[in-house]
């Protein structure tokens, strides 16, 4: 069996119990201190506790979290200030006690040979080689994606580091990624992989060698406290989309010309810096801007439906906004492409459209308008299915449990 106690961040993780000549009356302060931060979900050490029959034996387990972005202090104080939704990473690292290394590590780096590689590979290759270079110092690692992931297994492969490592897959269906597997043989390296779409979980299974057992599909997530209803009147005429990455707003455009309808496309992405532009004259019931996380929400919430149109592909593109959404008590109209399928279930907490279909679009969308009552039941049931499966802490917690899973296939009991 495993227990789990947390670490402190900045602190060195100690065994319970614990120094030299400590007295009685200290350790029973310490026993009650720890009890009291454990309701808290704030405990001061991180301890993988393993048991082989009447054996016990004690594991620290040293958490390190590579990640894909630059997450500093004056994004910590947007999301005290409510003005972002809480972050996976800042999460994870808290409830794990780990540190995190990110973009933000990669742009202090002097080193010549760092600077190489995020220069000619990429920043998230540059993370993964700074996270290689801690693996004497950390025996757990956890990969916010296949672009940190896929380097890092291929370092440890060549080395005698003996570390798990928990790894989210986001699309391998590039060939690119693919020659990690079927050349790099990096599977032997990734301890738990997590995908968030059928495809992608019979790929890594059929295709790329991965053992099933080894392999979970979750559901992605949104913040549930920062995305959620909030009681307003809705403007009825008002649909919403939102989003950057592999967006159709072409066949939006189209579906809604002429109707009796405005549209606002917030077309943009927190993790894409490049703005996205509409490619020819829109009509004049559709508006186009970048919007932040807080007007977003506030968009959402005024909207009487809420649209993601989607160009065929095989990643599960488009969910993190379709779970904004779905927080928000939106009846949403989604794409259904090869890897956006297991989101929606279609006619229950949302609707799925074809891929490149404006009539099937337009369609959708007039049936909602004039069934309020229809879209409302919908919203309801998306956002149930939010906070029974998709919510930022549900997601947390799958991500300790694939860590404790991951720690116990490359340290077994």
């Amino acid at each position: 069996m495993a227990v789990i106690r947390s670490r402190n961040l900045a602190g060195r993780a100690r065994p319970p119990g614990q120094e030299k000549g400590e007295g009685r009356k200290a350790k029973e302060r310490k026993q009650g201190e720890g009890e009291e931060n454990g309701a808290r979900g704030l405990r001061r050490e991180q301890v993988l506790r393993l048991r082989s029959g009447s054996h016990k034996r004690m594991r620290i387990m040293r958490c390190l979290i590579l990640a894909a972005g630059s997450f500093d202090a004056a994004y910590k104080a947007e999301i005290a200030g409510g003005r972002e939704p809480r972050l996976d990473v800042f999460e994870m690292a808290e409830r794990l006690g780990a540190r995190v290394i990110d973009f933000q590590d990669v742009a202090a780096s002097t080193d010549p040979v760092v600077r190489l590689v995020a220069k000619s590979a990429g920043k998230s290759a540059a993370v993964a080689l700074l996270g290689f270079r801690e693996r004497s110092s950390y025996d757990a690692f956890f990969t916010t994606g296949e672009d940190i992931g896929l380097p890092l297994a291929a370092l440890l492969k060549v080395s005698r580091a003996k570390c798990s490592h928990t790894l989210i897959a986001h699309t391998l269906f590039p060939a690119k990624k693919q020659v990690f597997f079927r050349v790099g043989g990096v599977a032997s390296q990734i301890d738990r992989m997590l995908v968030y779409s059928t495809t992608e979980e019979r790929l890594a299974v059929d295709k790329l060698g991965m053992p099933a057992a080894r392999v979970e599909r979750i559901y992605y997530h949104a913040d549930q406290r920062f995305f959620h209803p909030d009681g307003r009147t809705l403007e009825p005429d008002l649909i919403c989309a939102a989003g950057q990455l592999l967006r159709d707003y072409d066949c939006l455009v189209e579906a809604v010309r002429g109707l009796p309808a405005r549209v606002q496309i917030a077309a943009g992405s927190p993790w894409i810096e490049r703005p996205l532009q509409p490619k020819r004259v829109l009509p004049e019931n559709v508006t186009w801007g970048r919007l932040n996380r807080f007007e977003l929400r506030e968009l959402y919430a005024r909207s009487a439906l809420a649209v993601v149109p989607i160009l065929q592909n095989h990643y599960q593109t488009g969910i993190a906004t379709i779970l904004e959404m779905m927080a928000m008590g939106k009846c949403v109209i989604a794409t259904r492409t090869h890897g956006q399928t297991d989101t929606i279930v279609d006619g229950v907490t949302g609707v799925y459209v074809p891929p490149g279909d404006p009539p099937a679009l337009r369609a959708a969308i007039e049936r909602l308008l004039a069934n309020p009552e229809e879209a409302a039941k919908m919203g309801r049931a998306a956002r149930a299915f939010v906070e029974e499966r998709a919510g930022l802490d549900l997601f947390v917690g799958k991500m300790v449990e694939a860590m404790n899973a991951a720690h116990a296939v490359r340290f077994p009991g």
